[in-house]
């Protein structure tokens, strides 16, 4: 009995240290992020993104708000399991595709099935910091050069 409960321990001061490093590694994500489009790198200049990210054990939800020049709002959304696996992604008039997962201190997003002329698109999401979320954007079909989109937190 003894033994039992020693190795119990054992294993519970082990595996504990392991658990607290993996949670630390994944970006702190949920909260209103508001496109900053002074630091950003992106192809359509005068549009404003608001991305509203909640994020729990094992899932993520995304609402993308993109502000047109037009003053049209687009929004899309999905709500998934950050284990890789696919789910929908509702555009309004259109769905894709979606995986989500975590490489390291960056969330991993692949937009893919999406409209006949739509692009496949890498999303990559890292918090250097607790008020700034940097996205890097790449469309791998048709290809395109990279985005960086950097976003501010909204208070």
């Amino acid at each position: 009995m003894r033994s039992v409960a020693l190795g119990s321990a054992l294993l519970a001061v082990s595996v504990f240290p392991l658990l607290l490093l993996a949670d630390t590694s994944q970006p702190k994500l949920s909260g209103v992020w508001q496109l900053n489009a002074a630091k950003s790198q992106l192809d359509d200049a005068g549009e404003t993104i608001t991305l509203d990210i909640q994020s729990t054990a094992g899932k993520l939800k995304l609402i993308r708000i993109v502000h047109g020049k037009d003053g049209k709002d687009l929004k899309s959304e999905f709500d998934c399991k950050t284990d890789g696996s696919d789910c929908e992604l509702d555009g309004g008039s259109y769905k894709a595709k979606v995986s989500v997962w975590y490489d390291g201190n960056a969330l991993e997003i692949l937009k893919t099935d999406g409209p006949k002329d739509d692009a496949v698109t890498q999303w990559k999401l890292m918090c250097p910091d607790a008020s700034s979320l940097d996205v890097e954007l790449t469309h791998i079909d048709p290809s395109g050069k990279p985005e960086k989109l950097i976003f501010d937190k909204k208070q």
